[in-house]
């Protein structure tokens, strides 16, 4: 077993979110062939709209805001599944002014 307590200190800048990109806290020893990241975007902020060339999925887990992907948009709040296939673009909103949107976000190829 392994557990590392996941706070703001270990957060970044990444798409104009903050990101903390979980494997990297794992031990050298294990490496899945995944990619996984907790998502912080801040009141009335947004996940820059992107794509890469992996599939990825991310699961609402706090907040609510305005989906876009493949030039759809759609409202959503609560505990939400997102896929976006390989070079699908793809962003998120927060709606909110007083409360972060929080979400994980796991990717492979």
């Amino acid at each position: 077993m392994y557990t590392k307590q996941i706070d703001r200190s270990l957060m970044r800048s990444e798409y104009g979110a903050l990101v903390c990109r979980l494997l990297e806290h794992l031990p050298d020893d294990l490496s899945p062939e995944f990619g996984a990241s907790v998502v912080e975007v801040i009141p009335g902020g947004a996940v820059d709209l992107h794509a890469h060339h992996e599939h990825e999925l991310w699961v609402l887990i706090s907040g609510e805001g305005e989906f876009e992907a493949g030039g759809r948009t759609r409202s959503v709040k609560d505990v939400t599944l997102f896929y976006m296939p390989p070079h699908q673009m793809h962003a998120i909103r927060n709606l909110s002014q007083e409360s972060p949107l929080k979400f994980l976000s796991i990717w492979w190829d």
